[in-house]
């Protein structure tokens, strides 16, 4: 028996364990952010770090689980919906481990991560925001400052969503990515189920 086979069982459990601790690390870092009055979100990183970890679809189901939490608790069950900017978030997590962008060593890998995690990243959660909220200023200062400039000198609604969520997703995204990288190179190889 190999030593990857003889800690399996103990890997498998730290991926459920894996699940309801996203949930939680994503509530945690929310609340720093929302302490600290920072324009950014901060309830991502836990999906990026469970899904280097864990894999996709315990990052995803952990991401998830914290927006629904957040739902029926504190945003309102309409909020259910951003739940799947998590799967997105697990999704471009995994991708960047299936093409090697997932590197700190080689910190030239990160950059299609930082594309795909910025400006792509950004369409999803825009056309969430006007589709399914109608769009419009968010409630952080900067980012609706930023909405109210980019609408007055082009007057194009879709732009200025896409615009306001841009400053508020890249840094957020590229911050949370570079954590959960950090953190998961401490991670004992045998907790981790991610074959790379």
């Amino acid at each position: 028996m190999t030593e990857r086979e003889a800690t399996a069982p103990a890997a498998r459990i730290l991926a459920v364990v894996m699940i309801p601790m996203i949930a939680a690390l994503n509530y945690v870092g929310g609340v720093l952010v929302e302490l600290t009055k920072a324009p950014i979100w901060g309830d991502t990183w836990a999906t990026m770090l469970g899904t280097l970890i864990s894999g996709l679809w315990v990052g995803a189901v952990g991401g998830f689980l914290y927006n629904i939490i957040m739902a029926f608790t504190v945003w309102g069950l309409p909020a259910w919906v951003w739940g799947t900017a998590n799967i997105v978030v697990a999704l471009i997590t995994w991708i960047c481990i299936r093409m090697g962008w997932d590197d700190l060593r080689r910190p030239w890998t990160l950059i299609p991560a930082f594309i795909l995690f910025g400006p792509i990243y950004t369409v999803y959660t825009t056309m969430v925001s006007i589709l399914i909220f109608g769009g419009g200023p968010l409630w952080k200062p900067l980012p609706a400052a930023i909405y109210a400039a980019v609408l007055k000198s082009t007057g194009n609604f879709w732009l200025a969503n896409y615009v306001q969520n841009l400053s508020t997703e890249i840094p957020d995204k590229w911050i949370s990515y570079i954590i959960s990288l950090l953190i998961v190179s401490r991670v004992p190889r045998r907790f981790i189920l991610v074959r790379r």
